[in-house]
């Protein structure tokens, strides 16, 4: 009998190593990485320079502040994860706002790149009265942190981060 118990015990210590390492039983939101750029560009042309970046790249700008060097994306989709048993038709589709704060003067600039208002959408099909229907979810980070993989998150930081570095890296760009 005891040695079912120190079985059982075993199993359950185990259990609770591995299962904080899983989204699943993430039980509140976590904060988001931000990622930093440091140049000797002057913040105004910094400035400047990230609001073309970003606009060329396809993000459409929501809110700016040119006084306070602030830039605010709209929600852009950012990937979308497909496939498995558990996962909606047309798959779950990651959307965030960007936020880029750029600080410093003339002598040098470090610009701030921030995931904001991460959020989920998946569409949902259904049969009533022999039509076929369907809505969308959202489904805000905030609210539901568990569905959340955020490794989508850091792969879109990390391909806006190298994307800034490789054109503000002209004027010595580094930073984490």
């Amino acid at each position: 009998m005891t040695a079912r118990r120190w079985l059982w015990g075993w199993i359950l210590l185990l259990c609770f190593l591995v299962t904080p390492g899983c989204y699943y039983f993430r039980l509140a939101a976590e904060p988001l990485q931000k990622s930093r750029i440091v140049t000797v560009r002057p913040a105004d042309e910094v400035f400047a320079l990230v609001k073309n970046l970003l606009m060329k790249d396809g993000y459409v700008i929501a809110e700016e502040d040119p006084k306070n060097h602030l830039l605010l994306t709209e929600l852009r989709h950012i990937s979308t994860r497909a496939g498995g048993v558990t996962l909606p038709e047309g798959g779950r589709l990651y959307y965030h706002r960007l936020r880029v704060a750029v600080d410093g003067g003339e002598e040098g600039a470090a610009v701030e790149l921030e995931s904001r208002d991460l959020e989920i959408r998946s569409r949902y099909v259904y049969e009533e009265g022999g039509k076929v229907l369907s809505f969308m979810k959202r489904y805000p980070y905030d609210h539901y942190p568990s569905m959340f993989d955020l490794s989508t998150v850091s792969v879109e930081m990390g391909r806006m981060r190298r994307y800034l570095e490789s054109t503000l890296g002209e004027g010595g760009a580094n930073g984490k």
